[in-house]
């Protein structure tokens, strides 16, 4: 499914939807290699395929072409590794009209989610809406994250469900929530906090106005 610009005669394409088509990484190499020289190209979403890490590497490179304009980029459930998070860095570090990146579902672990931290410090990085639901993410490489985060004021939603934090990410959780005033949800929904974690968390959402915490209900 695609999105085009009716009030454009060429009707150029924005945004590209493949979720679930069975795309794998030796289907993905030309179909990036047109996408990458498609300025109008804004939004592209390819969850739920079998891509890997050398499909997502392909990725990576497309966005690193100069012509590429990619706003939105979904790669929910595509079979994303620690080991093909790596490209991520330099990707995102020449890609500042990336505003939304979803990570969820892939099998990252901490080492993967330091790598997403080493590219999100990057002043060029303007990340919006940063989602890693369920990628394995423990408290060890929490404090990388949020210290990242927390120098990007451009962020304003945050998805960590699933994942293991306890009680012991809980001060850096909340020091983000409390210093970084862009962010305007932040969802911890399924991880391992103590009935006394969760309160110290809830107790954040009338810290301003328009904030969301959504724990577990």
């Amino acid at each position: 499914m695609s999105k085009s610009s009716c009030a454009n005669p060429r009707r150029k394409l924005i945004g590209l939807t493949l979720e679930n088509v069975g795309l794998t990484d030796s289907g993905a190499e030309d179909l990036l290699s047109a996408l990458s020289t498609n300025p109008s190209l804004t939004e592209l979403d390819l969850s739920d395929n079998k891509l890997g890490d050398s499909g997502v590497k392909l990725v990576f490179a497309a966005l690193r072409n100069p012509e590429c304009k990619i706003q939105k980029l979904r790669l929910r459930e595509v079979g994303l590794t620690d080991s093909g998070a790596e490209d991520l860095v330099s990707a995102l570090s020449t890609k500042p009209s990336l505003t939304e990146l979803n990570l969820s579902g892939n099998e990252l672990g901490d080492s993967g989610v330091k790598l997403v931290s080493a590219a999100l410090r990057n002043p060029e990085c303007k990340i919006q809406k940063l989602r890693l639901r369920d990628v394995g993410l423990t408290d060890s490489g929490t404090e990388d994250l949020i210290s990242a985060l927390s120098t990007n004021p451009s962020l304003t939603v945050l998805n960590l469900e699933l994942n293991s934090l306890t009680d012991r990410s809980v001060p850096a959780l909340r020091r983000l929530i409390l210093t970084l005033l862009s962010l305007k949800l932040i969802e911890l929904d399924g991880n391992r906090f103590s009935e006394t974690g969760e309160k110290e968390l809830r107790s954040l959402r009338g810290s301003r106005p328009g904030l969301i915490v959504i724990l577990n209900i």
